[in-house]
């Protein structure tokens, strides 16, 4: 098996031969980059395209071991409010059930370094006062299968959160009722 599949998406489904990592899906409209792990599968429209003759599909988030609890959302803002000054990382793992951590990091106003936990769902951290955004640094450092967030202006009432799915390089913005419960 190739470590990367091309599949062209006929009316019957993809035709081809999947990929070991990930696969190229070229539908009716558009290449599309799709992925699986048993903590998340995506599927991410990577250049919109009219092409006739093969049938459509649609970007795509699943976490197959259910969505997070909304519990763990609230308590990662908790967190990341004691410090509003000070960007911050927490992970969301998979450990027989859904677990915020607090791995060990080096922080300041304006960058985090941290350690890499295990079966990391999501990768949550914070902008302190600024917006949320996805930086140039973001992109480069977030080349995983995974949920990225990012959570800013933490010196409002309501902070900016962000939620996009990552396939190898390639985003896709995610609406927090897609992740959460």
């Amino acid at each position: 098996m190739k470590p990367v599949g091309y599949l062209i998406n006929t009316r019957d489904g993809p035709a081809g031969e999947p990929g070991l990592f990930y696969d190229y899906v070229l539908a009716g409209n558009g290449l599309f980059v799709r992925a699986q792990s048993p903590l998340l599968e995506a599927t991410v429209n990577i250049a919109p395209a009219e092409v006739r003759g093969l049938s459509p599909l649609e970007e795509r988030v699943r976490l197959p071991r259910g969505k997070i609890p909304g519990g763990i959302y609230d308590l990662a803002l908790s967190i990341l409010y004691t410090d509003r000054y000070h960007e911050r990382y927490l992970a969301v793992t998979w450990e027989g059930e859904y677990r915020l951590r607090v791995p060990p990091q080096d922080r300041d106003s304006c960058g985090v370094e941290y350690e890499v936990l295990p079966n990391t769902v999501l990768d949550i951290h914070s902008h302190g006062t600024m917006s949320a955004f996805f930086s140039a640094t973001d992109d480069r450092d977030e080349q995983g299968l995974r949920l990225y967030m990012v959570v800013g202006r933490l010196d409002t009432l309501l902070p900016e959160v962000e939620i996009r799915v990552g396939v190898y390089g390639y985003f896709a913005q995610v609406k927090r009722e897609e992740v959460f419960t």
